[in-house]
């Protein structure tokens, strides 16, 4: 029964916003010949930052409400503002993005590992 704790059920929508964001937010790019590019004004990268902003807010609830995950927060934390770098930025690297999906993909596989502890 540990899977319905208060903790748990907030770590399942951390890893959900965090999906859907590396999800979201590589659908907002455009692929040219030797970078991507981000259109800081389209629809899909405006509600990026709002997805962006709702995260940040369930973040900032997580932090209070479960004081003893100070490394996976600030960790996600990292990972927030590496996408907010990344996203404002008109054109973007494959490689920086590379490197984002390796984090978001890392962020993941905390949340999980952290969803499956008991305490």
């Amino acid at each position: 029964m540990d899977e319905y704790t208060p903790r748990n059920y907030d770590i399942a929508v951390l890893k959900y916003l965090c999906e859907e964001l590396c999800h979201d937010g590589i659908h907002t790019l455009i692929r040219s010949n030797s970078y991507w590019v981000n259109d800081l004004t389209s629809d899909s990268n405006l509600k990026l930052n709002e997805l962006l902003g709702y995260i940040a807010d369930v973040v900032w609830s997580f932090k209070i409400k479960h004081t003893q995950n100070k490394d996976l927060i600030s960790f996600i934390d990292e990972y927030i503002d590496e996408t907010y770098a990344l996203f404002g930025c008109m054109e973007v690297s494959f490689n920086d993005i590379e490197e984002w999906k390796k984090m978001a993909s890392l962020v993941s596989c905390m949340l999980t590992s952290e969803g499956h502890l008991v305490h």
